[in-house]
């Protein structure tokens, strides 16, 4: 098999985890910009050496993004998630958080999702000093990108009324050069915490 599936040593995972239709479907949603092949994952000959497993199942899971087709990126970020190694490159881990937090989000309505989804955002901040110098080394002169990890979980924190860790949060986002409204953030926050200490409870 050619393609990216077999560039990146996939074969047996991609024909054990999806059916024929499935596949069949996949392949015919998957049109990355540039390709002249109908079929980019099984029949293209592949040439160039540069990215990785993890980099490209992220990338293809995020073509999938309609509710029906829910499952299909699960199981593609399962694998890339199983993928890790102590030499997996900090940004792979850091899209690959990212994704896995914003499908999980998606499916909040189900408690476990919603927790996972937490625990992915804390997983890509944990990563967010090494991010940024890996950010500033391959984009040098440019400002760090938006960072889903910290908003996501700001948003969260702000609506279960944990305005003390929200701030904090916030703050440590807009220090370590994270592209964001955390000024505005922190400021709402603020208002909604005094709100709360003037008429008695603690949050």
């Amino acid at each position: 098999m050619k393609g990216d599936i077999g560039h990146f040593e996939l074969v047996e995972w991609w024909i054990s985890e999806f059916s024929e239709a499935e596949r069949e479907y996949i392949e015919s949603v998957y049109k990355p910009m540039g390709c002249e092949s109908s079929r980019p994952l099984t029949e293209t000959d592949m040439t160039r050496s540069s990215g990785t497993a993890v980099a490209f199942l992220t990338t293809l899971s995020g073509w999938f993004y309609k509710k029906q087709d829910r499952s299909i990126p699960y199981r593609i970020l399962l694998k890339a998630e199983n993928l890790l190694n102590e030499k997996t490159e900090v940004l792979d881990r850091y899209f690959l958080y990212a994704e896995l937090m914003s499908l999980n989000y998606k499916d909040r309505s189900i408690p476990e999702n919603f927790k996972k989804s937490i625990e992915y955002c804390r997983k890509q901040i944990d990563l967010s000093d090494l991010a940024a110098d890996s950010f500033r080394m391959q984009f040098k002169n440019s400002k760090l990108p938006s960072h889903k990890g910290y908003k996501q979980l700001a948003i969260i924190l702000e609506k279960q009324k944990l305005f003390r860790e929200a701030i904090e949060l916030c703050s440590k986002a807009k220090s370590q050069g994270w592209n964001g409204d955390w000024d505005r953030r922190i400021e709402k926050c603020e208002k909604r915490l005094n709100s709360i200490l003037k008429s008695g409870p603690t949050c």
